[in-house]
């Protein structure tokens, strides 16, 4: 058996001379010693109050991510479970009209005639994102037929 080059434990050597165990701390950027901030239910809720008012005033996942030490992933789904959004403002705007609703015909019809608008202007009178109305435009452009008959 060899000796693990960091915390001299025991163990059998794998790559770079540490054992399993400092080898898979080491793959997650902990040192020998550090722990991580979320292992008791206090710190895990510290943790979380912390990172979600971060969170709702603007600040960017990968931010959080690499100042707190969890992958980015995580903490996106961390996020997902709690329901944490963003403040409106710089990301809200693009968040909050995404929940996909069908075209009726009126929609249809502002959203592909109106051309003296821009399309954010018509995404807003609309209630939509400005990639919902940008795609629709495109996409009934293509189109061969015309369900909504305003060709």
């Amino acid at each position: 058996m060899s000796v693990c080059a960091v915390v001299w434990c025991d163990r059998a050597a794998v790559a770079r001379g540490l054992c399993m165990r400092c080898y898979a701390r080491y793959r997650r950027g902990l040192g020998p010693n550090e722990t991580r901030q979320y292992t008791t239910r206090e710190t895990k809720e510290r943790v979380r109050y912390k990172v979600t008012t971060r969170r709702e005033a603007g600040e960017s996942i990968a931010d959080i991510a690499s100042s707190v030490g969890v992958n980015e992933s995580t903490l996106g789904k961390w996020f997902r479970e709690w329901g944490v959004q963003p403040a409106a403002g710089k990301y809200g705007r693009s968040l909050a009209p995404n929940r996909w609703k069908p075209w009726t015909r009126e929609d249809a019809v502002v959203a592909y005639t109106r051309t003296d608008l821009s399309i954010a202007e018509r995404a807003d009178l609309l209630g939509r994102s400005y990639t919902a109305v940008a795609g629709f435009v495109r996409d009934y452009r293509q189109r061969d037929s015309d369900p909504f008959g305003i060709k």
